[in-house]
């Protein structure tokens, strides 16, 4: 979704997540019956656009690169491209060449006449653009039989892409019957945005330049694009979309849970290299330096990853060569806590810069797909009756939108890889949505998307701007503990719908409280097989 050209970028932005199960193995079910409630029907549906109040003429910041224009009537002596216009989207330039009784002329592409070749004097001159999307400085010089004039120089800005459109904010890829979808929408360009046309589905409206906030309440049944065109006033163009489902059907599961005595955890920590990082990267080992500790006691593994979504070695969900283990990806238990926690914060304090694109769901997505192509890290990394952690670091949200960015893709993904022996949760050290005073700071973005699925999972959320994240890394510590009496479900079960739980076929009453995926029960569950019988929507 990325729209990548020379203009001014936002970046968007990424988190931390981590994910901690304790002693539930889970078993895939014998069978799951599904039972579908209403027939979906798709229906129109309205939306309302929040604008700026003017829209910005110029979003970039053009202060050094504009350069005053005569009216070609006023010059005695001198040349206008154009006939005088500031910008165009042309790949050539049409020079009318402005002076009396002189023999020669020098054209070059930049501001004092140095180099060029001179040629026969014609009063226009049609030269290829030389640089796209960029000021273009010209200058011209003249010659007679014995002198040349002083150097005449104009600008002008080169634009043949149409305006850059940045969804901030969008849905996830599945929401139910009735929801609200919240867009963010920020459209710009290097010189005037022209205008500006919202669709949903059919239902067009026009937006503005800059910043536009969408909501669409009460959503019904059905399949939705939200669309935006964009014009600049060279008639550029550009569109950008984003798609969801909305569904109201439900699916009823009978899931098998195998409670064990196990305390296996393997934990991928996903770190934010882009610039944005840059300050939170220079105490990034001091940052994360009581981690280890905090887990102490777990029969755990540790690997590195960054956001970068790119196919190089440090992207795409490849793990990182842990600091001073002779090559070693990935960083066990059996090591001392000192010396591997040392290794750790030494890993994570990154030296290089990575892609501005964060997508941090994105790099777990990878690495559990290079588990099932048999890659030789991953299926190290990955063992038989471990729980399955995610640790994000990073001051953006996921900054792409496709399927495999998506938080309920993922669950999926893991729960079909593992044969639905794995739990798995997620929390984040973000910049908090509302957090104004670090966004204002350090935190980049607000990452509304890895908060929604710390939510979902019933993961602890923390805060990027910290100095030192052992408080929070305190409280995940505890959540990792507290679900040593937790069973995650497949999905989120709907709360006016009947769940059961039966240990060794028979149904008990067990004290507990639903959090997101999670069943967070009051005491540690006794060892046995448990059967949850409840109700979520249907994908």
């Amino acid at each position: 979704m990325a729209h990548v050209i020379w203009k001014n970028q936002a970046l968007i932005l990424l988190s931390l997540a981590l994910v901690l199960t304790t002693g539930c193995e889970f078993i895939q079910p014998s069978g799951t019956t599904e039972e579908t409630v209403g027939t979906p029907v798709n229906q129109p549906a309205d939306f309302t656009v929040v604008t700026p109040p003017v829209p910005p003429t110029t979003p970039g910041d053009q202060t050094a690169q504009t350069v005053d224009i005569p009216d070609a009537s006023d010059l005695e002596e001198g040349f206008v491209i154009n006939e005088g216009a500031l910008k165009t989207k042309d790949s050539q330039l049409v020079l009318r060449m402005i002076t009396h009784g002189r023999l020669q002329m020098k054209i070059t592409p930049n501001i004092d006449c140095s180099g060029g070749t001179w040629e026969p004097f014609a009063e226009t001159k049609v030269i290829a653009t030389p640089a796209a999307n960029t000021m273009n400085m010209i200058s011209v010089q003249y010659a007679d039989w014995d002198s040349s004039t002083r150097c005449f120089h104009q600008s002008i800005l080169h634009d043949n892409l149409g305006p850059q459109i940045l969804f901030t904010k969008y849905p996830l890829t599945n929401l139910s019957e009735g929801s609200t979808a919240d867009l963010s929408a920020t459209v710009t360009d290097a010189g005037i945005v022209k205008t500006v046309t919202c669709s949903l589905n059919q239902l067009a409206k026009p937006c503005a330049g800059g910043v536009n906030q969408i909501s669409i309440t009460q959503l019904p049944v059905g399949d939705y694009i939200f669309a935006i065109h964009a014009e600049d006033d060279l008639g550029n163009t550009s569109d950008q979309s984003v798609r969801w489902t909305v569904v109201s059907t439900t699916r009823t599961l009978s899931q098998g849970v195998h409670v064990n005595d196990y305390k296996k955890v393997d934990i991928l920590i996903v770190i934010d290299n882009s610039g944005s990082m840059e300050y939170e990267q220079q105490s990034m080992g001091k940052r994360t330096g009581h981690f280890l500790s905090v887990i102490n006691g777990l029969d755990y593994q540790i690997a590195v990853t960054t956001t970068d979504p790119r196919d190089i070695a440090l992207g795409d969900g490849r793990f990182i060569p842990i600091s001073g283990s002779n090559g070693q990806y990935i960083l066990d238990s059996t090591t001392s806590i000192d010396v591997a926690q040392q290794r750790l914060s030494a890993t994570l304090q990154r030296p290089e810069t990575g892609s501005g694109t964060e997508e941090a769901i994105y790099a777990t997505y990878r690495a559990v797909e290079r588990y099932n192509a048999n890659d030789k890290n991953a299926r190290s990394f990955f063992r038989d009756g471990a729980q399955f952690a995610v640790l994000v670091i990073s001051d953006e949200d996921e900054s792409a939108n496709t399927s495999k960015n998506d938080p309920q893709n993922l669950m999926k993904l893991i729960r079909d890889s593992f044969g639905g022996q794995k739990s798995f949760s997620f929390n984040s050290i973000i910049t908090k949505p509302g957090d104004l005073q670090c966004k204002n700071t350090y935190g980049a973005t607000y990452a509304d998307r890895y908060s929604a699925f710390s939510t979902l999972t019933g993961g602890v959320i923390g805060s990027v701007c910290a100095l030192d994240y052992a408080p929070q890394l305190q409280t995940i510590a505890q959540g990792m503990r507290d679900l040593l009496k937790t069973l995650s479900l497949q999905c989120e079960p709907l709360a006016s719908k009947p769940l059961t739980i039966l240990k060794n076929g028979v149904t008990v009453n067990l004290s507990y409280h639903v959090d997101g995926v999670n069943l967070k029960f009051d005491t540690e569950l006794d060892p046995g097989d448990y059967t949850i019988n409840y109700s979520c929507l249907k994908n």
